[in-house]
């Protein structure tokens, strides 16, 4: 176990707001924002840690940047929350990867970085990588792994949207190929390991959606399986756990 004490929201959480944000509907962000923050008052913590980069970004350099007391009088608005959150930055914010990450660092989750013998590439996301210049610690978590990582030829800042941002992910692409179909074709094609790639390496929900499909429409289903960088460290951790059962019963 790595020792960590964590809570959720459960029926509390709402969405983030960061895609409605996007597409116009400003008033809406504010009101879940206002619902977060007011609901995070009567919490008890340090840290939040997103699973989407979106989230972590939204939390992380939006909801500071809303400004509460406008609103909290604001009938139409379902929060009374008037200052400004996390003000002085007494909250870290965190996508999950970095949480993890610092884990296995150290040595919480006893990794040899032998477990698994994939040959991967991993696709950066928009909000964690050009957003918030975090590229480290999703490759520091494959590699821990013992996966090969072979770099896409768009990567860490110069990295290619997946299509889904923006809204993109509920929009029909009169393109070809799509964005999430040329980024596979990439990862088969123009890395070095080509079609010795494995798998193709997520640390976004919306990136993995815009794969799965992407892999579909493109026809790579039989080259090349999408997988989140968590299924990863699940399997790494699984084979660490076989490893210490054969050695006990011997």
């Amino acid at each position: 176990e790595a020792d960590v004490s964590f809570g959720i929201l459960f029926d509390d959480e709402k969405f983030d707001g960061n895609d409605i944000r996007r597409v116009g509907e400003e008033f809406l962000y504010i009101e879940l924002a206002g619902h977060h923050v007011e609901t995070w008052e009567d919490c008890e913590f340090d840290t939040i840690v997103c699973t989407d980069p979106h989230s972590y970004n939204t939390f992380k350099n939006e909801y500071s940047e809303v400004d509460f007391e406008e609103f909290a009088d604001d009938p139409m608005m379902p929060f009374e929350y008037d200052e400004q959150w996390n003000a002085d930055g007494e909250i870290d914010v965190l996508h999950w990867t970095q949480a993890v990450e610092e884990l296995v660092s150290e040595g919480h989750l006893e990794l040899s970085g032998t477990e698994l013998d994939y040959t991967v590439t991993y696709h950066d996301p928009c909000h964690l990588g050009r957003y918030n210049d975090e590229y480290e610690a999703p490759r520091e978590l494959i590699t821990a792994t013992g996966c090969t990582l072979d770099e896409m030829p768009r990567n860490r800042a110069n990295s290619f949207c997946c299509g889904g941002g923006g809204g993109g992910l509920w929009m029909d692409f009169e393109e070809e190929p799509k964005p999430s179909e040329e980024r596979i074709r990439e990862a088969l094609e123009d890395t070095d390991a080509g079609s010795g790639v494995e798998k193709f390496v997520v640390a976004c929900p919306m990136c993995m959606t815009m794969y799965e499909d992407g892999r579909k429409t493109g026809g790579y289903e039989d080259e090349i399986e999408i997988v989140d960088i968590a299924e990863l460290i699940v399997e790494a951790i699984g084979k660490t756990e076989e490893a210490q059962v054969e050695v006990a019963a011997d």
